[in-house]
């Protein structure tokens, strides 16, 4: 903020002017959390529902550590998972976005978590006084909507096998240690946990994970992923 001798506050655009100069350089979420969040870190048990669908929301949530899978339930009580969230990823944003300000998932916890909160309204006096990190909190739409379109073009498009490649490589190039073409994902994944997040049947899953085994392009050894080959794997997704 800036001063004037009528003793009026005007806004310092500079640093807005700066970032977006470098609108294409990711989010430090890590170092807004923890500058701004009045909170320290804490632990978020493995299973724990972090809100409920039509549930209000008052926080935002950084992950630190751990992985959070997005779903709604249909009215026969079948889960669909929407999306995985991980390390340096933010839960909660309709929280800001809807009038409403309520959710239309489920959260949940699928490790231990290590999270730290902001609520709305401290978020809102932040960005009043900062504008610039407005320009990150576009970067996490952006993000989605890439994310939404390759996930329709999967269904629309392809088979089980190149929806599997597409979801680990989504992990990959989101959450993983890429090295010489290669990657480890962090995150345990069973047959069924990758059905959940691809919309298939687990037998399904099966016979196309032991396709891309076949073919050298990942192996899954006691639910640990290793990607193989990352190109050959983009192949497969349609990349």
């Amino acid at each position: 903020m800036i001063y004037r001798p009528d003793n009026k506050i005007t806004m310092d655009n500079s640093k807005l002017k700066e970032r977006l100069l470098k609108i294409w350089e990711p989010a430090d979420f890590t170092a807004f959390f923890e500058k701004f969040s009045k909170k320290g870190p804490f632990v978020v048990k493995k299973g724990t529902v972090l809100f409920n669908d039509g549930q209000p929301l008052d926080n935002l949530y950084f992950i630190k550590e751990g992985f959070v899978k997005l779903y709604r339930l249909s009215e026969e009580g079948r889960e669909s998972t929407i999306y995985l969230y991980g390390p340096g990823q933010i839960l909660g944003i309709r929280a800001l976005t809807s009038k409403d300000e309520c959710a239309k998932h489920y959260a949940e916890a699928i490790t231990d978590l290590k999270i730290l909160t902001i609520s709305r309204k401290e978020y809102i006096e932040v960005v009043s006084l900062n504008p610039e990190y407005l320009v990150d909190l576009l970067h996490i739409f952006i993000n989605r909507l890439n994310y939404t379109e390759r996930r329709l073009e999967s269904f629309v498009l392809t088979d089980t096998v190149a929806r599997v490649a597409l979801f680990l490589s989504d992990c990959a190039s989101r959450f993983g240690e890429i090295k010489n073409n290669a990657a480890v994902l962090p995150l345990e994944l069973t047959h069924q946990r990758i059905a959940e997040f691809v919309g298939s049947f687990r037998e399904t899953v099966t016979l196309a994970v032991q396709k891309l085994e076949k073919t050298g392009v990942v192996k899954i050894e006691k639910k640990k992923v290793t990607i193989l080959n990352l190109d050959m794997l983009n192949k497969y997704a349609g990349l």
